[in-house]
């Protein structure tokens, strides 16, 4: 674990304590190949990920909108919230929801970078395309930071 991914573990945990969630969370590095040193934890049903350089982030989610969810923190503690709407648009539209590069179809994502929906595009994809899907969901907010 990196000095950041510390930090940033420390700083999620707290904010859950301030939220009064439950902030045990069980954190475990990746050796894979396509995410080795990446902290991935499974959180409220959603898997969230550190990296190396401290960025949280929600491999499931594609996007998420400020102000509410101004940095990704914010938007780490509300991932359960933001699934839950991704997966209402989703259920809308199939075929739209497969044509994204980033995102899952499932809230849980392994350190293989892969989904447990067997349908998710990134099933079929190879390692490199797998962390672009990964890393690929944003905020839209143009002064986002971590």
């Amino acid at each position: 674990m990196t000095k950041k991914q510390e930090d940033r573990t420390k700083e999620y945990e707290s904010e859950r304590r301030s939220l009064r969630e439950s902030a045990n969370i069980n954190w475990k590095e990746s050796n894979q190949p396509e995410s080795r040193g990446v902290l991935f934890a499974d959180v409220d049903g959603v898997s969230l990920m550190v990296y190396t350089d401290g960025l949280i982030s929600i491999p499931a989610v594609r996007s998420y909108h400020s102000p509410k969810y101004a940095t990704p923190m914010l938007a780490a503690l509300s991932a359960k919230e933001l699934w839950a709407k991704q997966k209402t648009r989703d259920d809308r539209n199939l075929t739209r929801a497969k044509s994204w590069r980033s995102g899952h179809l499932s809230p849980i994502v392994h350190s293989d970078l892969k989904c447990e929906n067997s349908v998710c595009p990134c099933q079929g994809e190879g390692p490199e395309e797998r962390q672009r899907r990964a890393r690929g969901g944003f905020n839209t907010n143009p002064d986002r930071c971590s």
